[in-house]
Parts: structure tokens; sequence; C-alpha cells
């Protein structure tokens, strides 16, 4: 895997490349976060995730460490920077299994709007090995993409747990 470069929460807003998507939902700040924290359980709403899974001694919290799979040929370390139960959740990509990044960071704000709804934010911020005017035209809409797509299969992910529990 190659190691990439940490980066403090905030400088996600200073990145380089930067994607999000943004969605009302239909589920209270504390329902948003419990899925956010069940990480095993991320590829059924993030479909380009195969597999999450946990490592090292702590299991929540800033400083926490996960590996996600996607599409069963990318792996990626994640340690997380954030970790404001029902508000803010994020981390910075320690290594990769792919090639071009130099540094990366996501964050999931969550505001509450009262009557159990949430406007959810879902924010990546990229710093590329090569120009940025290559990752914007090879990725960058598949990127925002995604992240509006598993915003989109998030809501109903929710309403689906809140049945069956």
């Amino acid at each position: 895997m190659g190691l990439l470069t940490t980066k403090p929460p905030d400088w996600i807003h200073d990145a380089p490349f930067q994607a999000s998507a943004t969605r009302d939902m239909d589920a209270s700040p504390a329902e948003v976060f419990a899925a956010l924290t069940d990480h095993e359980n991320w590829p059924e709403w993030f479909k380009t995730i195969t597999k999450v899974e946990r490592f090292g001694d702590q299991h929540e919290g800033v400083g926490s460490n996960r590996r996600v799979f996607i599409n069963k040929r990318v792996s990626i370390d994640e340690e997380f920077n954030v970790w404001e139960p029902n508000e803010r959740w994020g981390f910075t990509i320690l290594s990769a299994t792919i090639g071009g990044l130099k540094s990366m960071n996501e964050l999931v704000t969550i505001e509450d709007l009262g009557g159990d709804r949430s406007r959810v934010t879902y924010m990546m911020g990229i710093e590329p090995k090569f120009p940025i005017s290559v990752l914007l035209k090879v990725g960058g809409k598949a990127m925002n993409k995604n992240l509006s797509d598993a915003l989109d299969n998030l809501g109903p992910y929710i309403a689906a747990r809140r049945e069956n529990a």
C-alpha cells in the first residue's frame, strides 16, 4: 500500500479538489451518526464499497482505524480525526492500494433540522500526485456521483434499520 500524507480535519476546505453532496433526510442526527459508525454495514448503502473492517486496538473515536475495500480491487486505510456524535464525523487516508493520491480526507456533517430530520453533507478533499486537471477530467464527476448516490441510499437504509429495530 502506498502511504499518503495525513492532513488535519479542516484541510478538507482547502484541498485542491473537493467533491460533496448534501441531502435532507427523515432521520434524526443520532440515527445518521449510528449508521455512519456501523462500519461493517456501509456496503448496504455506499454501493462502491464492498467491505469494511476495523483494525487496531481502538474501535471508536478519534484515532480509531478502518480498512475499506472498493470494488474488490482497492483497499484504503483510514484514521478518524473527527468524531463528534450526532454532528461531525471524518477521517484522513493513511494508505491506499491505488496510486495518484498524495492526501485525502472525508468529512460528514449532520445538521439537526428538528422533527427527526437532518441535513447531511458528505465532503471529500483530495490532493493528487498529478495535475488537478487530470483528476477533474478523469474522476471529478464520478466522485460527486458516488457521494450523491450514497446519500440517496442512506435515507432508505436508515428507515429500514428503524423498522427492523
